[in-house]
């Protein structure tokens, strides 16, 4: 009975492991099928991209006026807001640094012809943001890449311009600052034979004082320079660029959707209205900021139409600076953050999927932030994949969710671990501890380029992310007992899933591993099936902070998670073991079990303990300032990659074992103790955390 018990659970697992095997005619969601049908109607594609087309049909030199004031997109959104009927709608105004602000930028061609190479009027992101004011004559050479010294040698490039294909600002770096070059043509491209006409955004670094200037051209443009330079032919270019810095303010625009019952309690939707100034792509970065005025107008046109009731909680949204304004934001309205339950984070949401082999993908929380919002989200994902596409069932889409402009692609998509670089990191950091996480487009074959336009959107697109988001974002705002046990079954059935695949991760690791790494192989096996049950567990239990006064739902919440450690773990620990013993006995070696090294015992009595200083959005002068940087050094000995998830994971119960194990299972690489003990007394000499022996 036994085996047959443990053979059953491990079925379980990895029958459900694998996506889009769901009878093609059972298509549910949390949501009941009526308002399914009310929330796909009123959700529109088309009205969040004439917002798109409002603020970025295409790229403004922008008016010297709104600088240190209201920029225009938030002056644009905050009229649109008020116009939808919030709550309540407000803009703040939060201190930056002066903004660099190009005003013309032009490259031409005199000598042996006179012909337009690039021009900021005609195309802004031709004009390396940062580039001084000049205007200047001089020959351009070629020196390949461009960023090392190897690329110069038998070259004098002082005092003439550099063409090159490396990223502008390292060669810029080398070029002019080393050698003297009096500016740079860069035909950088992440996707030359994709888009060869695309010109890059990108920037050049320095003192103001030695900065020059640079010019990003398209990939074809650079290799009809590079092969005439090659012939023999020389080249004299006209430069002429006016630039100035001005004074600036980061406007941060949020509106209220106030609750009725819990309104203290926040589902904080966010969007970065500004990726800079000068850039203003329409995928990147208004889309996502277009998506949530729509999510805003369809959740208050269903509460007045009568279709759905005002929510328990809170809903705001927020329209920021990407990490420039929401840090600061955070930081004023600590008191709100604390009191948030989730962070939906929409960041780049309307590409063509078909166009650009694109998917609409979920990036999950991080291991160190366990929530049911992942799975509220991958529910509604499911549904809108199972139900727009064509089956060999004969099925056609069976609740099209499709905008009349828009095209009529199946909605591709998948869930993926986390990933940061977007404002949802800001509310998942340590300090601030919101469970976040991002919907978004990738790739995105026109991403910081000049090929970031509107046409290279979808309306449907956009309007299967308002439903999607729109939807997630009211379940988990008016959540009440019955929703939540709903909800906790949908962990627990994903959790199935998420688990099948780990499982088969441990298993393949060691059928992929050499013999003489076969135990160390053993050991990061199965700590990744433990930490994965853990985070399984953990995130069952989440569901409790949505009715956390109900002792049903947290006695339901603790029974399924006390089921799956106690009954499936159990069995596919004892799985995994029994596959190591026939992977080694297939090798001609004996299956050692690892002991624990007294280091890590020593770690696994080691708690370390967040102080009062770690409030808010960590920042780096939190060491630096306080500790040497010989000191810094010796300690920094984890890869940077791991440094953030490290501190997420401090939290005054986790041993310092633990969170070496955790790291080790969410990363490719393994992760060694005295990493995570070195960065932890870092922590400590900073006054960052308190390190407790047990």
């Amino acid at each position: 009975m036994r085996n047959l018990a443990m053979n059953v659970a491990v079925s379980l697992a990895l029958s459900v492991a694998a996506q889009a095997q769901i009878a093609p005619w059972h298509h549910k969601t949390l949501l009941h099928d009526s308002l399914v049908d009310r929330f796909i109607e009123e959700s529109s594609g088309e009205r969040a991209m004439h917002h798109v087309l409002e603020m970025a049909a295409y790229e403004r030199n922008r008016d010297t006026s709104e600088y240190g004031a209201t920029y225009f997109e938030a002056a644009y959104v905050l009229r649109q807001a008020r116009a939808i009927g919030f709550d309540s709608v407000a803009i703040e105004y939060f201190e930056a640094d002066s903004v660099w602000d190009g005003e013309e930028g032009e490259l031409w061609e005199v000598s042996p012809r006179r012909a337009k190479i690039a021009d900021y009027e005609e195309i802004a992101a031709t004009l390396a943001v940062g580039s001084s004011s000049i205007d200047t004559t001089g020959e351009l050479v070629y020196v390949g890449r461009g960023i090392s010294p190897k690329d110069y040698e038998g070259r004098d490039v002082a005092g003439k311009i550099v063409l090159g294909y490396g990223p502008t600002g390292m060669l810029h770096s080398v070029a002019v600052l080393k050698y003297g070059a009096l500016g740079v043509v860069s035909f950088a491209s992440a996707r030359p034979l994709e888009d060869p006409d695309q010109v890059a955004w990108m920037g050049i670094s320095g003192s103001r004082e030695r900065r020059s200037f640079a010019f990003n051209i398209s990939f074809r443009k650079g290799m009809e320079l590079r092969e005439r330079l090659e012939r023999g032919e020389t080249i004299v270019v006209r430069v002429r660029v006016r630039s100035a810095y001005r004074p600036n303010r980061h406007n941060v625009v949020s509106a209220l959707l106030r609750g009725r019952q819990r309104a203290d309690e926040y589902i904080i939707l966010s969007a970065h209205l500004f990726e800079g100034l000068a850039k203003q792509g329409a995928n990147d970065n208004i889309s996502g900021s277009a998506c949530l005025l729509e999510i805003g107008r369809t959740l208050i046109a269903l509460m007045r139409q009568g279709a759905i009731e005002r929510p328990r909680r809170s809903i705001l949204f927020l329209w920021v600076p990407e990490y420039a304004g929401t840090i600061p934001w955070v930081d004023a309205h600590y008191d709100v953050v604390r009191r948030a339950l989730v962070n939906i984070n929409l960041d780049m949401e309307g590409v063509r999927l078909s166009h650009h082999g694109s998917f609409y993908n979920l990036e999950r929380t991080p291991f160190s932030r366990p929530s049911y919002l992942n799975d509220v989200l991958q529910s509604l994902f499911e549904f809108v994949g199972e139900t727009n596409c064509e089956s060999l069932h004969g099925r056609r889409f069976a609740r099209p969710i499709l905008a009349p402009s828009g095209s009529r692609d199946p909605f591709y998509y998948r869930i993926e671990y986390f990933y940061g670089a977007s404002d949802h990191e800001v509310f998942n950091d340590w300090g601030v501890g919101v469970p976040g996480v991002m919907p978004i487009t990738w790739p995105d074959l026109g991403y910081h380029s000049s090929a970031d336009r509107p046409e290279g959107m979808d309306a449907t697109q956009m309007k299967r992310a308002v439903f999607i988001n729109a939807a997630a974002a009211y379940l988990i705002a008016n959540a009440d007992r019955e929703m939540a046990l709903r909800i906790l079954e949908e962990v627990f059935s994903h959790g199935l899933g998420r688990l099948g695949r780990e499982y088969k991760r441990a298993a393949q690791m060691l059928e992929h591993a050499r013999v003489d790494e076969l135990q160390a192989t053993y050991r990061r096996a199965e700590n990744l099936l433990k930490v994965s049950l853990d985070l399984e567990k953990r995130t069952i239990l989440s569901v409790s902070q949505l009715c956390p006064q109900d002792a049903a739902v947290a006695s339901r919440a603790q029974h399924v998670a006390g089921e799956l450690t106690q009954s499936l773990g159990p069995a596919l620990m004892r799985n995994l073991r029994a596959h190591y013993e026939v992977v080694c006995q297939g090798r001609g070696v004996k299956a050692v079990v690892p002991s624990p090294t007294p280091q890590e015992r020593e770690a696994g009595r080691l708690i370390p303990e967040p102080t009062e200083k770690v409030r808010g959005y960590f920042r780096r002068e939190w060491i630096t300032e306080a500790v040497e940087p010989a000191v810094r050094d010796s300690l920094t000995t984890i890869s940077r990659d791991k440094v953030q998830e490290l501190r997420r994971l401090i939290d005054g119960k986790r041993s310092a074992l633990e969170i070496r194990d955790v790291l080790d299972a969410e990363f490719e690489s393994p992760t060694e103790v005295q990493d995570v003990l070195n960065y932890l007394r870092l922590l400590e000499k900073a006054g960052l955390v308190r390190l407790r022996r047990l």
